[in-house]
């Protein structure tokens, strides 16, 4: 029994609201790659910092020979060593100065983790913008549903009293065959309601990774968007803004790292190292056993055709253009965002029309359908009427959802933690 309950759990889920569809964001697998990315990116920037620190090998080797080496000397023949060889080290390097180069590959690491940590969150950014548009379309497709059905019913009072009308021979049968032709048409209409609601309801399932079968819109309180300090607030903290920051100084250290090259570099070594003809390396009698070294080791480049002048000058450019991009960005997403104000204030003088109209129509179906039950209104009149009322009532909730979505999207464009303030408690 306790296996079936759980089996059967999915098919229980009921209406899920706003919060708890961006909740649903988590178990996206999109979301999920990224932050193994992350993972990734954070565990290679630890490995990178392993590079100041000192390098310290073990190594143990044999050779055997298939001659005893020997040397010629006035036609006389001397010894070299032995058949066997075998040589254990411990050897110690230490990078002194790299030109710069292995501070830079650490802090162009250190910077990639903060980029892929930065994609996470507008990864998270991007897929809320999705589901917040999703759900206002699956609320706008339900609200459209209702009014459909609602339709459907007053269709249905009108074809009954019609029929008893058109029974009695007072209603001639072309106005009785109309209210039918509506009936169909709006089964029809019913019909493509709910294939575009579970159309939508399959793309959110697909972005969440998680079953849903609707979206319950409660009456959120809307929230009073500064222009000025949204537009701010994105082009200094939003989370796409800011991993072109961190392009912007990865290819400054690339700079570092190209012009490193200018610099000579210097490396420490030290080896404890024993030979011998034996596995205890005590010596072979030829050499000395002992053959530990401590050394310095100065390396620079004087020549090498300019290619070095050459990538950083390259590496230079790559700067620039990121500097350009982040700003033309920049310039982008302030755009939008005024665009999207716009957007949000044209909603709000459409709702403002739709209430009066919804308003008007209310009013012109009481007085046909008053009309057609004395017979002094035809049946398409009242056909028309209700199918306008009907249509009049889904636009009024489906512009409150925009407002709401559209308010929440502006929101989302200023940046996942000033979203965070205004819509998630």
């Amino acid at each position: 029994m306790k296996r079936l309950t759980i089996l059967l759990f999915p098919l229980l889920i009921y209406a899920q609201t706003y919060q708890e569809i961006l909740s649903g964001v988590d178990n996206s697998l999109q979301l999920k790659s990224a932050k193994q990315l992350e993972e990734s990116a954070k565990l290679i920037s630890e490995a990178k910092r392993g590079k100041n620190l000192p390098s310290l090998d073990l190594s143990l080797s044999g050779v055997w020979l298939n001659e005893k080496p020997t040397v010629n000397f006035i036609n006389t023949t001397f010894p070299l060593g032995s058949e066997r060889s075998f040589t254990g080290s411990l050897k110690l390097s230490y990078p002194i100065f790299t030109g710069f180069a292995i501070s830079a590959e650490i802090d162009q690491a250190k910077l990639e983790y903060e980029k892929a940590s930065l994609k996470v969150l507008d990864i998270k950014r991007n897929l809320y913008l999705q589901a917040t548009q999703l759900f206002g379309a699956i609320y706008a497709a339900q609200e459209t549903l209702n009014a459909k059905q609602d339709a459907k019913k007053a269709i249905e009072d009108a074809y009954k009293k019609a029929k008893g009308l058109y029974d009695n021979g007072i209603l001639p049968p072309a106005d009785l065959y109309n209210i039918e032709a509506k009936r169909y048409a709006i089964e029809a209409e019913i019909t493509d309601a709910k294939s575009q609601k579970d159309r939508l309801l399959n793309q959110l399932r697909y972005l969440l990774n998680q079953p849903i079968t609707s979206v319950e819109f409660s009456n959120y309180p809307l929230q009073k968007l500064n222009k000025k300090e949204i537009i701010t607030t994105a082009l200094q903290n939003r989370e796409d803004i800011q991993a072109l920051q961190r392009t912007l100084k990865i290819d400054k250290e690339n700079e570092k790292l190209a012009k490193s090259r200018y610099y000579p570099t210097i490396a420490l070594a030290a080896e404890l190292k024993r030979k011998g003809d034996t596995l205890a390396l005590n010596g072979d009698g030829f050499s000395n056993a002992d053959q530990s070294y401590i050394g310095t080791v100065i390396s620079w480049n004087l020549f090498n055709g300019f290619t070095d002048k050459k990538q950083y000058e390259a590496s230079r450019y790559r700067t620039l253009s990121a500097k350009t991009a982040l700003n033309d960005y920049k310039n982008s997403v302030k755009t939008e965002l005024e665009n999207a104000f716009l957007t949000l204030s044209a909603l709000q003088s459409k709702l403002l029309s739709a209430k009066m109209e919804l308003k008007a129509q209310k009013e012109y179906y009481k007085l046909t359908k008053g009309r057609f039950e004395n017979q002094l209104a035809s049946a398409d009149e009242l056909s028309r009427a209700i199918a306008d009322l009907s249509v009049a009532r889904a636009k009024v909730s489906v512009l409150k959802s925009q407002i709401f979505i559209q308010t929440a999207t502006i929101g989302l464009m200023a940046g996942l933690e000033r979203f965070k303030t205004l819509f998630i408690k």
